[in-house]
This record gives structure tokens, C-alpha cells and sequence, in this order.
């Protein structure tokens, strides 16, 4: 999704009406070192069940299990972040995605979804094509 204005206010107008086939590409966050070391990628789209570590903010440190994703905040609840009102109840504060680092991808059935999968392949295959093709410069003659 590109923004074209400088103005803030016609940029937030801009992210609350995304389209919906454009909403993924709100909720793609870094991977962890280590994973992307393993899979040799460096951002994937959030997915329900994934374990992501909140990297600042009044949960800085915590790692859990993400519950649910709302679209229009582009926020995401995680199982760790519970909290207790005064009457008792408790609830589960969003957390907004530029605040997370996947750590863990969620498996079904101890498989990464094959949708999944094909999208990291393709994305490794992009990564060694640009590692192996060399940088122009631009420059003037």
C-alpha cells in the first residue's frame, strides 16, 4: 500500500480504508535471528497461533501466543498480556504489530500450512537472486 499525500491526516484515512487483500501486508513483522537464519527470509505475515516476543512498551520481554488480529486498528492480542479490571473481569491488551518479532511459527498437526510454506520459498528464491546478482551504482559519467 502506497501513500502518496505528506499529510498525516490523509495518510491515516488511508490506512483505515485498506482493502482487505492488502490488510496481510499490515501484519508482516520480523523474524526472530534465528529463524531467519534457518529460512533464510527476514518478514512474514502474522498468523493466529504464532508465538511472537513484544520487543517494547509496557510488555517489552514478553513472549506468547497471539489470540486474534482486529484489522482496523491493525492490533493484535496476545496470551500473556492479561490483564484484571477492578470488578474481576480481565481482558487481553492490544499490542500494535510494529512492536513484535515472530519467534515460533504455528504448526498444524507438526506441519508449517503448505500456503505458508509455498510463500517462504518463493521469498528464499528472491533473496538468492538478489545476494547473487551485483549492485549497480548510480553515479554520473
Amino acid at each position: 500500500m502506497k501513500v502518496k499525500s505528506k499529510k498525516p491526516t490523509k495518510q491515516r484515512n488511508a490506512l483505515l480504508k485498506v482493502k482487505n487483500h492488502q490488510v496481510s501486508k499490515l501484519f508482516t513483522i520480523p523474524l526472530d535471528e534465528t529463524l531467519q537464519e534457518e529460512w533464510g527470509i527476514k518478514k512474514l505475515p502474522l498468523r493466529i497461533d504464532d508465538q511472537c516476543r513484544i520487543t517494547s512498551g509496557e510488555f517489552s520481554g514478553i513472549e506468547g501466543k497471539i489470540l486474534s488480529k482486529n484489522k482496523k486498528t491493525r492490533k493484535v492480542t496476545i496470551e500473556e498480556t492479561g490483564q484484571e479490571k477492578k470488578d474481576g473481569s480481565s481482558f487481553f491488551t492490544p499490542i500494535a504489530t510494529s512492536k513484535l518479532v515472530l519467534t515460533k511459527l504455528a504448526k498444524k498437526k507438526n506441519k508449517i500450512d503448505p500456503w505458508r510454506e509455498k510463500m517462504m520459498d518463493r521469498m528464499q528464491k528472491l533473496e538468492e537472486i538478489r545476494s547473487e546478482s551485483p549492485k549497480k551504482t548510480g553515479g554520473k559519467k
